[in-house]
Protein backbone atom coordinates (compact mmCIF):
# COMPACT_ATOMS: atom_id res chain seq x y z
CA UNK A 1 0.00 0.00 0.00
CA UNK A 2 2.71 2.28 0.78
CA UNK A 3 4.43 1.77 -2.23
CA UNK A 4 1.36 2.38 -4.48
CA UNK A 5 0.92 5.58 -2.61
CA UNK A 6 4.65 6.78 -3.91
CA UNK A 7 4.63 5.87 -7.40
CA UNK A 8 0.88 7.95 -7.34
CA UNK A 9 3.26 10.88 -6.43
CA UNK A 10 5.39 10.90 -9.23
CA UNK A 11 5.50 12.80 -12.69
CA UNK A 12 7.62 13.08 -15.86
CA UNK A 13 10.71 15.48 -14.65
CA UNK A 14 10.69 14.64 -11.33
CA UNK A 15 14.74 14.71 -10.06
CA UNK A 16 15.86 12.24 -7.52
CA UNK A 17 15.46 12.72 -4.47
CA UNK A 18 12.26 14.92 -5.13
CA UNK A 19 9.04 14.41 -3.48
CA UNK A 20 5.74 15.83 -4.21
CA UNK A 21 4.18 17.93 -1.28
CA UNK A 22 1.06 19.02 -2.84
CA UNK A 23 -0.64 18.99 -6.37
CA UNK A 24 -3.06 20.99 -7.59
CA UNK A 25 -5.64 21.57 -10.35
CA UNK A 26 -7.53 24.34 -11.03
CA UNK A 27 -11.17 24.41 -9.42
CA UNK A 28 -13.82 22.46 -11.43
CA UNK A 29 -15.93 25.36 -10.87
CA UNK A 30 -14.02 27.74 -13.11
CA UNK A 31 -15.28 25.07 -15.85
CA UNK A 32 -19.07 25.43 -15.21
CA UNK A 33 -19.80 28.35 -17.39
CA UNK A 34 -18.92 26.69 -20.68
CA UNK A 35 -20.04 23.37 -19.89
CA UNK A 36 -23.62 24.91 -19.43
CA UNK A 37 -23.23 26.18 -22.63
CA UNK A 38 -22.38 23.27 -24.18
CA UNK A 39 -24.89 21.35 -22.84
CA UNK A 40 -27.70 23.64 -23.47
CA UNK A 41 -26.21 23.67 -27.30
CA UNK A 42 -26.75 19.94 -27.40
CA UNK A 43 -30.14 19.85 -25.85
CA UNK A 44 -31.43 22.75 -28.13
CA UNK A 45 -29.51 20.45 -31.17
CA UNK A 46 -31.58 17.65 -30.24
CA UNK A 47 -35.53 19.63 -29.93
CA UNK A 48 -34.35 21.23 -33.37
CA UNK A 49 -33.48 17.43 -34.70
CA UNK A 50 -36.93 16.58 -33.17
CA UNK A 51 -38.84 19.75 -33.94
CA UNK A 52 -38.08 19.72 -38.05
CA UNK A 53 -37.79 15.80 -38.53
CA UNK A 54 -41.26 15.99 -39.94
CA UNK A 55 -40.96 19.24 -41.75
CA UNK A 56 -37.77 17.75 -43.33
CA UNK A 57 -39.44 14.65 -43.96
CA UNK A 58 -42.24 16.46 -46.18
CA UNK A 59 -39.44 18.21 -47.70
CA UNK A 60 -37.32 15.96 -48.33
CA UNK A 61 -34.24 17.41 -46.23
CA UNK A 62 -33.86 14.70 -44.23
CA UNK A 63 -30.69 13.92 -45.14
CA UNK A 64 -28.78 17.62 -45.06
CA UNK A 65 -30.24 17.84 -41.38
CA UNK A 66 -29.05 14.57 -40.41
CA UNK A 67 -25.90 15.44 -42.12
CA UNK A 68 -25.44 18.97 -40.49
CA UNK A 69 -27.00 17.53 -36.90
CA UNK A 70 -23.95 15.03 -36.88
CA UNK A 71 -21.58 17.63 -37.67
CA UNK A 72 -22.29 19.76 -34.97
CA UNK A 73 -22.97 16.77 -32.55
CA UNK A 74 -19.27 15.75 -33.28
CA UNK A 75 -17.89 19.34 -32.92
CA UNK A 76 -19.53 20.15 -29.53
CA UNK A 77 -18.10 16.64 -28.54
CA UNK A 78 -14.39 17.22 -29.50
CA UNK A 79 -14.67 20.60 -27.70
CA UNK A 80 -16.06 19.41 -24.60
CA UNK A 81 -13.46 16.32 -24.69
CA UNK A 82 -10.63 19.34 -25.60
CA UNK A 83 -11.74 21.21 -23.08
CA UNK A 84 -11.89 18.75 -20.26
CA UNK A 85 -8.23 17.62 -21.54
CA UNK A 86 -7.19 20.72 -21.03
CA UNK A 87 -8.42 21.07 -17.37
CA UNK A 88 -7.39 17.71 -16.38
CA UNK A 89 -3.83 17.63 -17.40
CA UNK A 90 -3.14 21.14 -16.39
CA UNK A 91 -2.00 20.90 -12.80
CA UNK A 92 0.50 22.77 -10.78
CA UNK A 93 2.93 20.88 -8.53
CA UNK A 94 4.69 21.77 -5.64
CA UNK A 95 7.72 19.91 -4.31
CA UNK A 96 10.04 19.91 -1.70
CA UNK A 97 12.45 21.39 -4.16
CA UNK A 98 11.13 23.05 -6.69
CA UNK A 99 7.31 24.38 -8.12
CA UNK A 100 6.36 23.06 -12.03
CA UNK A 101 3.27 24.52 -13.78
CA UNK A 102 1.62 22.52 -16.49
CA UNK A 103 -0.14 24.44 -18.73
CA UNK A 104 -2.05 22.45 -21.80
CA UNK A 105 -3.89 24.48 -24.41
CA UNK A 106 -4.63 22.61 -26.72
CA UNK A 107 -4.26 18.66 -28.22
CA UNK A 108 -0.17 18.25 -28.15
CA UNK A 109 -0.11 21.67 -26.86
CA UNK A 110 2.03 22.14 -23.55
CA UNK A 111 3.79 24.58 -21.47
CA UNK A 112 5.69 24.06 -18.52
CA UNK A 113 7.14 26.69 -16.16
CA UNK A 114 9.30 25.74 -13.78
CA UNK A 115 10.65 27.68 -10.36
CA UNK A 116 13.17 26.64 -7.69
CA UNK A 117 11.83 26.87 -4.14
CA UNK A 118 15.51 29.29 -3.42
CA UNK A 119 14.04 31.32 -6.43
CA UNK A 120 10.88 32.72 -4.54
CA UNK A 121 10.86 36.71 -3.91
CA UNK A 122 7.35 36.93 -3.53
CA UNK A 123 3.73 35.43 -3.29
CA UNK A 124 0.72 37.17 -4.13
CA UNK A 125 -2.66 35.75 -4.23
CA UNK A 126 -5.17 37.74 -6.06
CA UNK A 127 -9.19 37.16 -6.77
CA UNK A 128 -10.36 37.22 -10.92
CA UNK A 129 -14.02 37.58 -11.45
CA UNK A 130 -17.43 36.79 -9.94
CA UNK A 131 -16.74 32.68 -9.64
CA UNK A 132 -13.56 33.35 -7.56
CA UNK A 133 -14.88 35.68 -5.37
CA UNK A 134 -17.86 33.64 -5.02
CA UNK A 135 -16.42 29.95 -4.67
CA UNK A 136 -13.58 31.46 -2.23
CA UNK A 137 -10.93 30.99 -5.30
CA UNK A 138 -7.45 32.54 -5.94
CA UNK A 139 -4.68 32.70 -8.38
CA UNK A 140 -1.49 32.30 -6.91
CA UNK A 141 1.09 34.69 -8.37
CA UNK A 142 4.43 33.88 -7.81
CA UNK A 143 7.25 35.93 -8.37
CA UNK A 144 10.68 34.88 -8.81
CA UNK A 145 14.78 36.23 -8.88
CA UNK A 146 16.59 36.99 -12.32
CA UNK A 147 15.49 35.42 -15.23
CA UNK A 148 13.52 33.13 -14.05
CA UNK A 149 9.73 33.15 -15.53
CA UNK A 150 7.19 33.91 -12.80
CA UNK A 151 4.52 31.28 -12.06
CA UNK A 152 1.11 31.32 -11.72
CA UNK A 153 -1.20 28.88 -10.09
CA UNK A 154 -4.84 29.50 -11.43
CA UNK A 155 -8.09 29.43 -9.46
CA UNK A 156 -6.74 27.14 -6.59
CA UNK A 157 -8.88 26.42 -3.63
CA UNK A 158 -7.87 27.06 -0.37
CA UNK A 159 -5.43 29.52 -1.49
CA UNK A 160 -4.23 30.80 2.06
CA UNK A 161 -2.81 26.96 2.88
CA UNK A 162 -1.00 26.69 -0.52
CA UNK A 163 0.55 30.20 0.18
CA UNK A 164 1.55 29.08 3.60
CA UNK A 165 3.05 25.81 2.50
CA UNK A 166 5.17 27.62 -0.64
CA UNK A 167 5.93 30.25 1.95
CA UNK A 168 6.92 27.37 4.16
CA UNK A 169 9.24 25.45 2.04
CA UNK A 170 10.82 27.84 0.15
CA UNK A 171 11.92 29.45 3.79
CA UNK A 172 13.35 26.18 4.50
CA UNK A 173 15.22 25.81 1.64
CA UNK A 174 16.77 29.32 1.95
CA UNK A 175 17.45 28.68 5.41
CA UNK A 176 19.70 25.39 4.08
CA UNK A 177 21.51 27.68 1.72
Amino acid sequence: MNEALKTAQTFCIQKEGEHVKKVLRKALIIELPWLIAVTGIFVLLILFQVSLSTVALEKNFLGLLTFVSMNLTLFLGLYTFNRLLNWFYSVNIITDQRLLDFEFSDIGGKNIVECELADIQSITLQNQGLLSFLFRLSTIKILTSGDNPNVDFEFIEHPTKVQNLISDLARKVQNQK
